[in-house]
């Protein structure tokens, strides 16, 4: 198992490089430390590149950590967004004309062979449709299936000797989360008809851009849309340079996904940097627009628990320890003993830090500041069930955040949500 081999390597190393560091001093091993860090990231992506699957999809999540990761990190793992390796077109031919029932070229008006973009689970190629569509073709890696079933026996295997080891965080409902979304997310159909519902419920907005699905050249490995020519919603200096004001955008975002989440209850649940571009606006004096891509991890919430998410995040905004715990248990958070205090801290570190911040974003000292406040509760008071719906939740605020630093946003959180947990509360008031 060359990921166990390899992870298990790298604590070795660091174990010994935190040695060095207690007898002689942070400063003079800065250095070493530094090229531990470079290395390290260096052999994870080595390994993300060669395995792909969902290796390469969390290396891509961390990558765009920009606001709590290491340099080190943010700048190696971050090329794996645009530098996977694209298969041969001789590998990839026969899943296009398999799932189509046809050959490319009876198909297609046009069809470039060289991959245009490649991702964790499939890579896409530009091409016209016979009556005029520029369109992108989404085409799912042969035998992926295969690798997706084998990462997660290994990430289970890790996770459950992790447990073992570490009682402050259980990643073993991470494990389970990603366990019941790797169906979907192999499943090209169930992503187009994800990528029209979130389409239909944002269809009143002039801010974001979510690609038509072509049914009659869609299967189950492969997915036809609207080829969207936009800027890496990362790349601020090709922003800036084409007139775009990266603050608007970083409001657009925030606003997009708290309509999503605190109003709608489904979303789109994967906004690495990757999956997101900026185009210009459709209208004179009107805003950029955001283009969603890759709807294969898409997220409806039940809408108790879309209910309870408000009432939780209007809690933290108050400072209502009371109402953070009711809210928290209802939602399925367990710790080994009932206890105020450790929801609460939950809840700060959830979100409540960050929006007192006055920031969209977490920065590296008050990640870690939350981080070592966190350890010390949840090592005297461990969970022992987390939501996995609150998982996805938290991945896609991490995303947010990463991209809102690297945005220099300057949005104020609590100002963004207001509205959306005042409306909620109006609602109920009124029935």
């Amino acid at each position: 198992m060359p990921l166990t081999a390899t992870i298990v390597w790298l604590w070795l190393r660091w174990r010994w490089l935190r040695i060095q560091r207690h007898f002689f001093g942070e400063a003079r091993t800065a250095e070493a430390t530094h090229r531990f860090h470079l290395s390290a990231a260096r052999s994870v992506a080595r390994l993300a590149v060669r395995q792909q699957g969902l290796i390469i999809k969390t290396c891509q999540f961390l990558g765009s950590r920009a606001d709590i990761l290491m340099e080190e990190y943010v700048e190696v793992l971050s090329m794996l967004q645009d530098a996977v390796p694209p298969r041969p077109w001789a590998d990839m031919r026969p899943v296009v004309e398999g799932d189509l029932g046809a050959p490319v070229q009876q198909v297609f008006a046009e069809f470039d062979t060289n991959a245009v973009a490649a991702a964790s689970l499939a890579q896409v190629y530009r091409a016209r449709t016979r009556d005029g569509h520029d369109v992108a073709v989404k085409v799912q890696y042969p035998g992926i299936e295969r690798i997706v079933h084998w990462d997660l026996q290994t990430i289970r295997f890790l996770a459950n000797v992790w447990s073992r080891l570490e009682t402050v965080i259980d990643f073993r409902p991470v494990v389970e989360e990603m366990e019941r979304n790797a169906p979907e997310e192999v499943d090209f159909v169930h992503e187009g008809h994800a990528a029209e519902e979130i389409a239909a419920m944002l269809s009143t907005r002039d801010d974001v851009v979510v690609p038509r699905i072509y049914w009659q050249w869609s299967g189950r490995r492969v997915l036809t849309m609207d080829y969207l020519d936009g800027t890496k919603i990362t790349d601020v200096e090709a922003l800036r340079a084409a007139g775009i004001d990266t603050t608007q955008v970083a409001d657009s975002l925030i606003d997009l996904y708290s309509v999503m989440v605190l109003r709608r209850g489904m979303f789109h649940a994967d906004p690495h940097p990757g999956n997101l571009l900026v185009l210009p606006a459709a209208t004179p004096g009107g805003p950029a627009r955001i283009g969603l891509i890759d709807f294969g991890l898409t997220k409806r919430l039940p809408e108790e628990f879309r209910q309870q998410v408000v009432v939780l995040t209007s809690a933290i905004v108050a400072q209502h320890r009371q109402q953070v715990t009711e809210a928290m248990e209802g939602m399925g958070f367990r710790t080994r003993v009932y206890d105020e205090d450790t929801y609460y801290a939950l809840g700060e570190a959830f979100l409540g830090d960050v929006l007192r911040s006055g920031k969209a974003y977490a920065d590296a000292a008050l990640f870690a500041e939350v981080n070592v406040r966190l350890g010390r509760i949840l090592r005297a008071n461990p969970l022992v069930e987390v939501p996995g719906d609150v998982i996805l939740i938290a991945r896609v605020m991490g995303l947010l955040s990463g991209i809102g630093r690297q945005l220099d946003s300057k949005t104020d959180l609590i100002d963004a949500l207001i509205p959306y947990l005042e409306e909620e509360t109006a609602g109920e008031a009124a029935s």
